[in-house]
């Protein structure tokens, strides 16, 4: 026969014809689908490239088969006879080999034979599809198209099943004017129900009429579950079900591994009626022993057994909740008859995941009973709620049975945490080996990971790092031996929260990652929320401040680590906004008021003090907060010139995280011992080294930089690093940066478009200086922005030409006229503007407010914010743009010194008002940019472009071609070509060629 015809709207579908030419590199090709799946269409589609006969062997007699066949392949090879010189009586191995002779003869490059229908051929005809797949010729392939299985064995051979011939969603969107997307979760990319819509219920009719009825039946319990695996069936009592699903799958009424009916097909048996109880009861059975607690439960109340479904919720609300499967809990119950208080319980533990804490209470005040089971869903909710007072209370009230069970060793783990958050130590210590006792009587596994839990409790509020990894270590080996994956998740979680806090963020991280992928695996949920809370406090002490945002999400808890972030990136305001938030919280970390306290302390140190003194005061009762606590109060000491409180709270922390393995406290101990030490340089070294040794790099580049800024040396390098990591460096706060920026400068010096020095804003007269030498030194002193200067290479900026020995006098006599001239009145004891010693001379800006170095930081951030993509980028630079006035001491044009940074400053002003350009969206405000990005460089040819396109956008077209004149005269002047040479068509050309 002909090879079919093709139809007139064929999509192209380069994924199928890769399958089928890497199938093509065998011999044979068997391609099985049911009805509809278009094996006809798409196997011609493939050959009609290649050099294919077709044959339909639909009429199964031998004779009959061999003809057609001779036919076909004389479609391609005419030299072969018109008649087999042969009888089909002599059978069909006769037949084939009499083919295969002639194939030999006449086949000079590969031809495939495409065979439809091959699974209708039977008897002899099936021998000689069978002899022509095994003997013939290499040059000679076959590709048998069936709906099901061959009645030969055409011995090794690629397959292509329906789901390979399905339609993907771009194909769709070729065929079909609607959403593809949805017509392809509608049809399973089914051919027939993509093309005709209107017959597919009768094409999934006929495919399903197809099958022996045991394979309907499973087709039926599948089609009604939903999606079941092997096991499942073979349960629900199907045999031989493995073998069946690969069938069923082949032909394209199924599809796996976890096997569902396509969609057509579920479809039509939906319209037939499809619940059978026997069916769902026998799938519930199933779920809840295989673990899926929630899929248990959708089956009992899809059958609307609700007794069963009550049973249910008693034995298993804590797994299908966990799972993420709140939802279906609440609405079970919903359609419940409550008979059963302890429902209630059941009713407010679904709440209470879903966060709705007030409904959760008053279902637990309903089940009225204080029994274990009740008491440690309540008090954990409390203490959630961070009403740890009334958990204890609960506890108080709870009526103990006489015999011990897991409910009550767990309730009595839970409250040794609430006890001791109260302050209760010796109760909590009781409680721990109340929950020893228990867990014996009890026994098992996950008593005993319980019992663990509440030792490891203790330690980690203690400090004990070594009793805490061994308490924790053992509960969460004895929850992996229960086979309790969501205990084992708790216990491991809330270790992973301890280690973030204080021992090991590293290690947090890890563990969270681990505890993500084994909760998924196990299709438990509910443990993701805290997971990314102990991401977000590890990712903080790391300085990873946008993974730490991002994870922190919009969760209560996590406000202090939002805050926490953003005081550690320079941004007091968003840190005291969270801490605002989470102080109204009850029972608030003292965690909260220690670093609201540092936070504030730059605008109100009595303030400030209070804070700090009520943090200390709290962690004393929650001994965990104690570093941070004393370090915040000894820090904002430092502010407030309390020297010996400072050093005290330094010593102390330093002992506490030294003893506690906490290396983030310790470094920070060690940086406010530096400040109120005389060996502060080598405190702030062994403070980077601490710090490097955390993995917190922005730690260790703030103790590098103020290290840098305390001896005099170069400070770029870690100021840029810090600036890279999002950091401001020159914000007033109580740490080690803030406490050398101390209070708003009364004194400043101006160099941006002009030279003046104003004290308490107002400026000093010309009298005061007495020399322009003076004037010249602070100058030279301004230029190196608070980098020490040796003494030696000013007397050689001032007088270059002096090689006496007064110079030294000289020098002295400047700096004492400086000084006088940098002095006001009230600045406390310590402060000293210019610095000096025998050998170098300094400009200390945490008195000095140096516009030039203003300049510079503030547009650093503002490119490195621009550089990140960050929202705030085109405010930062705007703020940076205000600050330039001018060059920086233009009336010093060929001093070297001054030339250096006048340079800088161009360049870092350009590289902002470029940054602006791009940003900004206003035509008329990219004039302006580009007009002073051209008054620094009137040869920057991009800004020419720019700046005549932005005028034609803003309607300037005047403005814009006079611009444009300008533009080509300048290019002129340098000898370039210029890129852009028709902006205006012929008459740009015009005044080129006159050029």
């Amino acid at each position: 026969m002909l090879q079919p015809a093709l139809p007139a709207r064929l999509v192209d579908r380069p994924a199928l014809t890769a399958t089928l030419d890497a199938a093509a590199a065998h011999k044979v090709v068997v391609v099985t689908a049911g009805p509809g799946w278009g094996k006809t269409t798409s196997v011609a589609a493939w050959a009609a490239t290649r050099r294919a006969a077709w044959l339909d062997a639909a009429d199964v007699s031998l004779e009959r088969l061999s003809r057609g066949l001779l036919r076909a392949l004389r479609q391609r090879l005419p030299r072969l006879p018109a008649e087999l010189i042969t009888t089909t009586a002599q059978g069909a191995e006769t037949v084939a080999a009499l083919i295969c002779g002639l194939l030999d003869v006449h086949l000079d490059e590969p031809l495939v034979l495409v065979v439809d229908d091959a699974d209708a051929v039977r008897g002899e005809s099936a021998r000689l599809l069978e002899a022509l797949c095994r003997t013939s010729p290499d040059r000679f392939g076959l590709v048998l198209l069936t709906r099901g299985a061959l009645a030969f064995d055409p011995g090794p051979a690629a397959e292509v099943v329906a789901r390979e011939l399905a339609f993907s969603e771009q194909e769709i969107a070729a065929l079909v004017d609607g959403d593809a997307g949805e017509v392809l979760a509608r049809t399973g990319g089914w051919p027939a129900a993509v093309c005709h819509g209107e017959l597919t219920e009768e094409v999934a009719a006929s495919a399903l009429a197809a099958e022996p009825e045991r394979n309907q039946d499973l087709v039926r319990a599948i089609a009604l579950l939903g999606r079941v695996s092997t096991a499942l069936c073979v349960a629900l009592g199907f045999s031989d079900v493995r073998e069946t699903l690969a069938g069923l799958a082949q032909r394209g009424l199924v599809t796996g591994p976890d096997w569902r009916v396509l969609e057509p097909v579920a479809n039509l048996l939906r319209q037939d009626g499809l619940e059978d109880e026997e069916i769902r009861l026998k799938a519930a059975v199933f779920c809840e022993r295989t673990g899926a607690h929630a899929d248990a439960l959708a089956h009992l109340v899809a059958v609307r057994r609700w007794d069963l479904v009550a049973r249910l919720l008693l034995r298993r609300d804590e797994q299908i909740v966990a799972g993420g499967d709140a939802d279906a809990v609440l609405t079970a119950l919903e359609q419940l008859e409550i008979d059963d208080s302890r429902l209630y319980l059941v009713w407010g533990f679904a709440l209470q995941h879903k966060g709705d804490w007030l409904g959760a209470l008053h279902c637990y005040e309903q089940a009225g009973e204080h029994t274990v089971r009740s008491s440690w869903r309540r008090g954990q909710l409390h203490a959630l709620a961070g009403q740890t007072g009334q958990a204890v209370e609960v506890f108080e009230r709870t009526v103990f049975d006489d015999l011990a069970s897991l409910d009550e060793v767990r309730l009595l783990s839970l409250a040794v945490r609430w006890f001791r958050v109260t302050g209760r130590i010796e109760r909590a210590e009781e409680l721990a080996e109340r929950c020893a006792e228990s867990a014996k009587r009890c026994g098992g596994h996950a008593a005993f990971a319980w019992s663990s839990r509440a030792f490891g409790v203790l330690a980690g509020f203690g400090g004990d790092r070594v009793a805490f990894e061994m308490h924790y270590g053992r509960a969460a080996d004895r929850a992996r031996r229960a086979g309790c994956r969501m205990l084992e998740l708790t216990i491991r979680c809330e270790r992973a929260r301890f280690l973030a806090d204080e021992f090991g963020p590293e290690q947090a991280l890890a563990e969270v990652d681990e505890l993500l992928v084994l909760g998924r695996q196990a299709g438990l949920t509910g443990h993701e929320q805290d997971c990314r809370g102990v991401r977000a406090l590890a990712a903080v002490r790391l300085g990873r401040f946008d993974d730490a945002l991002r994870d922190a999400g919009t969760c209560p808890r996590n406000l202090v680590v939002k805050a926490e972030a953003h005081r550690r990136r320079g941004e007091p305001g968003q840190a005291q906004a969270f801490l605002d938030e989470a102080l109204v919280l009850p029972g608030a970390d003292p965690l909260v008021r220690a670093t609201l306290a540092r936070v504030v302390a730059g605008e109100d140190v009595s303030a400030a003090r209070t804070l700090a003194e009520e943090a200390v005061a709290t962690s004393q009762v929650l001994q965990v907060r104690e570093v941070p606590a004393l370090l915040a109060r000894g820090w904002v000491a430092v502010l407030a010139g309390d020297r010996e409180t400072a050093r005290a709270d330094a010593a102390t922390a330093r002992s506490l995280a030294g003893r506690r393995g906490d290396r983030a406290g310790l470094a920070d101990a060690l940086q406010l011992a530096a400040a109120t030490s005389a060996d502060g340089p080598a405190l702030l070294a062994e403070a980077a080294m601490v710090w490097r040794a955390a993995g917190d790099p922005v730690g260790a580049a703030t103790a590098e930089l103020a290290l840098a800024r305390s001896t005099g040396a170069e400070t770029t390098s870690f100021e840029n690093e810090l600036r890279a990591h999002g950091v401001r460096t020159d914000v007033l706060m109580a740490d080690v940066l803030g406490v050398g920026t101390r209070r708003r400068a009364r004194i400043a010096v101006r160099t941006l478009g002009g030279f003046q020095v104003l004290r308490d804003g107002v400026p000093v007269p010309a009298a005061s200086w007495q020399s322009k030498k003076a004037r010249d030194l602070l100058k030279i002193l301004a230029a190196n922005r608070g980098r020490a200067v040796p003494r030696p290479q000013l007397v050689e900026l001032l007088w270059p030409d002096d090689r006496s020995d007064r110079t030294a006098n000289r020098l002295s006599v400047l700096l004492s006229t400086l000084r006088a001239v940098l002095s006001v009145p009230g600045l406390p004891a310590d402060a000293e503007p210019l610095v000096a010693d025998r050998d170098t001379v300094s400009l200390d800006l945490s008195f000095v407010d140096l516009d030039v170095a203003g300049f510079l930081d503030a547009a650093s951030i503002a490119l490195v914010a621009d550089r990140r993509g960050d929202p705030a980028a085109a405010s930062l630079l705007t703020d940076a743009d205000e600050l330039y006035l001018g060059e920086f001491l233009a009336e010093e044009p060929y001093e070297q010194w001054a030339v250096q940074v006048r340079e800088e400053v161009s360049a870092r002003y350009t590289a902002v008002l470029r940054a602006l350009v791009r940003l900004v969206r206003d035509p008329d405000l990219q004039v302006g940019y580009l007009i002073r990005m051209l008054e620094l460089d009137r040869y920057d040819e991009s800004a020419h472009v720019r700046l005549v396109r932005a005028l034609r956008a803003a309607g300037r077209h005047g403005e814009a071609r006079r611009r444009y004149q300008v533009y080509l005269e300048q290019m002129r002047d340098i000898g370039v070509r210029p890129a852009e040479p028709d902006l205006f068509g012929a008459k740009g050309s015009e005044v080129l060629r006159a050029g």
